[in-house]
């Protein structure tokens, strides 16, 4: 059985402009993320993007420190943020994460478009663990209204 090389795409329609909620994906990924998607739920302190092109993506946890997830590739403030990816994945064969913000067509909230990517034959075994973005995604979507 082939596994597809397509990205895993989610799209959700925002209440806000799109800067208020690259800013909330951004800067608050720590209170977003779920613990149980990381190295160890017992220990997950925090998760941080570091906001420039070459930026690290990590992990911290009271037990291991910082736990490298990937590297900034794109920073675009206010409207995308593209990164490689190596969580739960070979370091070597990491595969991309882009997340882009657009004002809504109806000139009312903005548009949210994520996507799971870079896969090639190094790396697309592992892409049958990443069903569970929606749980993800829709924590950072709660944080975003104040649902949290």
């Amino acid at each position: 059985m082939v596994t597809s090389l397509q990205p895993i795409v989610h799209e959700y329609a925002l209440r806000c402009d799109p800067q208020s909620a690259f800013v909330i994906y951004t800067t608050r990924i720590g209170d977003w993320w779920d613990p149980r998607y990381s190295a160890n739920p017992e220990t997950f302190e925090s998760a941080t993007i570091e906001p420039w092109v070459g930026g690290r993506i990590y992990a911290s946890h009271t037990d291991v420190g910082q736990h490298d997830w990937g590297e900034v590739t794109r920073w675009q403030p206010g409207s995308r943020v593209v990164h490689s990816f190596t969580l739960a994945q070979d370091p070597s064969h990491p595969s991309e994460v882009a997340a882009r913000f657009e004002p809504a067509e109806d000139g009312r909230g903005c548009a949210f478009r994520f996507e799971h990517g870079g896969w090639n034959e190094t790396n697309v075994a592992t892409r049958k663990k990443f069903g569970d973005w929606p749980v993800m995604l829709d924590r950072f979507v709660a944080l975003l209204e104040g649902r949290t």
